[in-house]
């Protein structure tokens, strides 16, 4: 990523860009689960993938904020409540359960 950059960026442009990138997979993830026909695995690990691309950002000092843990929590939440569905024979109930009337995106 780094050589993609322009010569010159500083430590703040990488933060928005990986701070941008990790919101891009955060919201990918929670719409594909959202709206899929069936809720599989594949979300599961993908909210887990989230998850850590998250505490990522604590990397940044001033970057990884209580909204950004309340997104990790929420990844990590979802991502063991799917596999224990899963693993039940169940299919996993969708959305933030606790944030029933915000049917769209966070």
């Amino acid at each position: 990523m780094k050589k993609a950059m322009p010569e010159g960026t500083v430590k703040a442009d990488h933060r928005n860009n990986i701070e941008n990138f990790v919101m891009s997979v955060f919201t990918n993830a929670d719409k594909e689960e959202r709206t899929c026909e069936t809720i599989s695995k594949k979300h599961a690990l993908d909210f887990n993938r989230c998850s850590h691309f998250i505490m990522l950002l604590s990397v940044f000092d001033d970057c990884y904020d209580d909204a950004w843990e309340e997104k990790r929590k929420y990844c990590v939440y979802k991502a063991g409540n799917i596999m224990k569905a899963l693993k039940n024979g169940e299919q996993p109930p969708r959305g933030n359960p606790n944030d029933p009337e915000n049917d769209g995106l966070r």
